[in-house]
């Protein structure tokens, strides 16, 4: 237990101290959030920004279909960031990359999805600034697009992507298109593509191929991030649904995750001829050895002047090889202190009917997924079979094992997720995914993309819109949901996504997207916030945990407005940061704080333990 709560024993003694001796809660959160308009995190010592709106703040562009370089609003619907530390030194932290899934046409910024670019730095007081710069092209400013439309060809919806060690820059195309007539809405020029137009491939033997214009999309993306510029379409990795991907430590073997349909997700793996180069190499799909968690890599042929046919429409080639098919595989995350992979399977309510055509068509399907079968009483191909809530995949390169690491939920009935009964923690649909090392800890954080609000996915507030939360978990924890800490609660409508690291850990990054338009503003605009703090935070979680694990009580609402509510009928003391007791309870179940001014506050109980709460006004 911390020295400044040792002080308190003595209750009636005022002991002077700072905030930062105080343990500070992440969670839990009241019911009222669900109803906000605007992001919320834990309040002080974090500090909350808005750094990039979209739709608002403008990027500066390059002569682009005809219309001349100058200025245009940011396009919308922010999900992959990206980051690639400066050289520079001093203040300069780096440059950010923000995907756009938003898919619209646009002759200054280009058709269908895009991206921008800004660089980052640090101020005095340990919050984030965007600098000015001046890209090699000319163009001067703050925020800049990244320019798809005259280097590889325009981009599609741009969703998660890839943060290789290095500081490179992947985007995913994720958006699977079979026709030029599924693409029609976001582009205007649906004719002919000549690979190699624009710029070289990269590929030899493939420049001056004509494909159709749909085949252009749904690879994985490599930009250049210093200058704000596509480099190169990855053909030679196959096209998918990709939503992201990593590369790992020895800058060869890159693994990739497909948000596809349920039973056709594929898992794939490339790995270079030379560490560095990854136009040439070899590319495998994962397929699981039935009933056990192993698993081998079949190698696809992937010469992509020969082998276009496998490559444009990899699922024909997969299921003929009976490739195992996951549920919406989405981001992915290399964790450095195990050497492991984690993936989410975002999940699908009822697949089983997709799971019985998957298996008819020969692709095969993991064993976890039996497994939630059997533990349900009944069988994979049942239109019985649920999988609401998903779950965080384990992927261990040592002996090519997929388990399921932590499940969603907990399960709650369709129309019983009133706030009142609604669980304090309630994992759903994740989607978002990284890591986080503060403090010499490590922390997965998970990021949810809500496929429905029903089966306790959310409250039933009776508000027919989603909030999506940001969970940290410490690694060295059991993975469940009773060990998940809220870091962050989107604005209503939202899915909240694409968190990176820009200070050691002590700053990150995330997006919100897509909010609704009834938010206030900007919270009603796709955003980039940044908070700053989590060094303070994280190195107080382990002292909290142990107080509340010593009194078992909970503390409830956290934050609140008007009054505290104990678990347990119990004698308790409020005391402020400063250690000056401000009232006692006896045998009581709640305590009245309506008065109180906003701020941090600690409750001390009867067998010395304490927990700390915020009050809001």
């Amino acid at each position: 237990m911390k020295r400044s709560l040792l002080a308190l024993a003595a209750a009636t003694t005022t002991v002077a101290a700072t905030a930062q001796d105080f343990p500070v809660r992440i969670e839990p959160v009241t019911m009222a959030p669900y109803l906000h308009g605007r992001v919320i995190v834990p309040p002080s010592p974090l500090k909350y920004q808005n750094i990039f709106v979209g739709g608002i703040d403008e990027v500066q562009t390059t002569a682009t279909n005809g219309v001349p370089a100058g200025k245009a609003k940011a396009k919308q619907w922010h999900d992959f960031l990206g980051f690639t530390p400066s050289t520079e030194g001093g203040n300069v932290l780096g440059y950010v990359t923000v995907n756009h899934e938003m898919v619209q046409k646009n002759d200054s910024i280009g058709d269908g999805g895009g991206m921008t670019m800004f660089k980052i730095g640090k101020k005095a007081d340990g919050t984030i600034e965007v600098l000015d710069q001046t890209l090699p092209d000319g163009r001067t400013g703050k925020f800049f697009n990244v320019d798809f439309a005259n280097t590889v060809g325009e981009t599609g919806m741009n969703c998660g992507g890839i943060n290789a060690p290095s500081g490179r820059i992947w985007t995913a195309e994720e958006w699977y298109q079979t026709s030029n007539r599924q693409i029609a809405e976001g582009f205007s020029d649906t004719t002919e593509f000549t690979i190699g137009s624009k710029v070289p491939s990269g590929f030899a033997g493939l420049d001056g191929k004509k494909i159709k214009r749909y085949e252009n999309l749904n690879w994985m993306v490599e930009i250049d991030p210093r200058t704000a510029k596509a480099v190169r379409k990855q053909y030679n990795w196959s096209r998918q649904g990709f939503e992201a991907g990593v590369v790992m430590p020895d800058d060869k073997t890159v693994y990739l995750f497909e948000d596809g349909d349920a039973g056709k997700s594929i898992l794939t793996k490339f790995v270079a001829d030379v560490a560095g180069d990854f136009t040439k190499g070899k590319l495998y799909f994962y397929k699981q050895n039935q009933g056990q968690f192993t698993g081998t890599w079949v190698e696809v042929p992937n010469n992509p002047a020969t082998d276009w046919a496998i490559l444009s429409a990899p699922h024909e080639w997969a299921k003929t090889q009976g490739i195992t098919g996951f549920t919406r595989l989405e981001w992915g995350a290399y964790n450095a202190t195990d050497g492991k992979i984690y993936i989410t399977e975002t999940g699908n309510d009822k697949p089983g009917a997709r799971y019985a055509q998957a298996i008819t068509e020969g692709w095969t399907l993991p064993k976890h997924t039996y497994d939630r079968a059997t533990a349900q009483g009944t069988t994979i191909d049942n239109s019985a079979y649920w999988d609401y809530y998903g779950r965080v995949l384990v992927f261990d390169p040592a002996d090519n094992s997929v388990r399921s690491f932590i499940e969603g939920g907990p399960f709650i009935e369709t129309n019983d997720a009133t706030p009142a009964n609604y669980p304090a923690k309630h994992l759903s649909n994740p989607d978002g995914l990284n890591f986080l090392y503060v403090n010499g800890k490590t922390f997965m954080v998970i990021e949810e993309d809500l496929n429905g609000v029903s089966m306790g996915r959310m409250p039933n507030t009776g508000i027919n819109s989603t909030n999506c939360e940001a969970w940290l978990l410490d690694m060295s924890k059991e993975p469940t949901i009773d060990n998940l800490y809220r870091l962050a609660i989107s604005p209503l409508g939202s899915e909240i996504t694409g968190i990176i690291s820009v200070d050691d850990g002590n700053t990150v990054l995330i997006n919100s997207q897509h909010p609704g338009n009834l938010n206030v503003a900007p919270f009603n605009n796709s955003l980039t916030f940044a908070v700053s703090g989590l060094k303070q935070v994280i190195s107080s979680i382990d002292n909290d945990d142990q107080d509340e694990e010593s009194t078992g009580i909970r503390v409830y609402p956290n934050p609140t407005s008007s009054e505290l509510r104990f678990s347990v009928a119990t004698d308790a003391a409020l005391y402020d940061a400063t250690g000056a007791r401000l009232r006692v309870v006896r045998g009581s179940d709640m305590m009245d704080i309506r008065d109180l001014a906003s701020g941090t506050y600690y409750v001390r109980f009867a067998d010395g333990s304490t927990q700390s709460v915020v009050v809001t006004k």
